[in-house]
This record gives C-alpha cells, sequence and structure tokens, in this order.
C-alpha cells in the first residue's frame, strides 16, 4: 500500500483518544488534540469528531497505535482497537495502517517529566505525545522510501 499524506495518528484508549498529524511531506508528526470518552460522549461521537479533523486537514492515511507486546492483559485492548479501526474505516473511508506503540505512553511519561512536568496534571498531555511519538517514528522510517519517489 502507498502512503499518502497527511496522516493522521490515533493513540486509542478508553477514556482518552490522542490525535497527531503530519504534514501532507510526510516529514514532520505535530500534536493536535485529545478527543475524552465520557458518558456523555461515546465512541460514536468520537469518531464523528474523528471524521471532522480527517476532513479538516484532509487526511490520506490513518495510523492506529496497536501494542505489539504478546501478554496476556493486551488482547482485549488489541481486539477494541482493531474494532474501532474498522469503524473508523467504515466511517471515513481512509485507509488505515497500524504501527507499534508498545512503549510509547512511558516514553511520553518520561519525556514530561524530564521537562518537569507532573504526571497526573499532564494525563490528557501523555495521550497526545504518544500519537506524535509514533508517528514521528513511522515518518522517519518511511522518509527514505519517500525521498526517492520526489
Amino acid at each position: 500500500m502507498k502512503i499518502e499524506y497527511p496522516i493522521l495518528a490515533i493513540d486509542y484508549g478508553s477514556k482518552r483518544i490522542g490525535l497527531a498529524i503530519s504534514d501532507s511531506k510526510g516529514i514532520i508528526a505535530s500534536p493536535l488534540e485529545v478527543l475524552k470518552i465520557t458518558k456523555n460522549r461515546g465512541i460514536d461521537n468520537i469518531l464523528e469528531d474523528i471524521l471532522l479533523v480527517s476532513e479538516e486537514y484532509r487526511v490520506k492515511t490513518i495510523l492506529i497505535g496497536k501494542p505489539q507486546i504478546f501478554k496476556e492483559e493486551y488482547k482485549y485492548s488489541v481486539r477494541k482497537i482493531d474494532k474501532f479501526a474498522q469503524k473508523l474505516t467504515d466511517i471515513t473511508n481512509i485507509p488505515v495502517i497500524f504501527q507499534d506503540e508498545s512503549y510509547s505512553t512511558n516514553y511520553s511519561q518520561n519525556m514530561l517529566l524530564s521537562l518537569g512536568q507532573n504526571i497526573k496534571s499532564s494525563r490528557e498531555k501523555i495521550d497526545m505525545i504518544s500519537a506524535t511519538m509514533f508517528l514521528q517514528e513511522f515518518l522517519n522510517s518511511n522518509y527514505k522510501g519517500n525521498e526517492k519517489s520526489h
């Protein structure tokens, strides 16, 4: 599958979904926002929000973080992510691909700590930073291929 830009990255969680976006050349990832799942705003509302973001930024590809650690406790999360990805594909008609995000939350927390941030008060930032980190990792690993095609 040919990767097209910009890419919308999604760090899927049960309470919050972090979003990040790439530039149109697939070089730089930028944090976008965090969508909260609440009693009044369920997954269908989140999917509609993502559709609006996708239209606003003219997203060509969606990248969803998916843990590649094969531990029993991740099986349920992976199934939820797969189900979410299918719903997202159905509503947006945008190709969805996956990126390993096994340690992105830990890296994000460590980065915030190194900047003197309090983890508890920065929980929302963590999801957005995680999406940005695994998107940038994806862009970096695919950039050489892009360079040849330009």
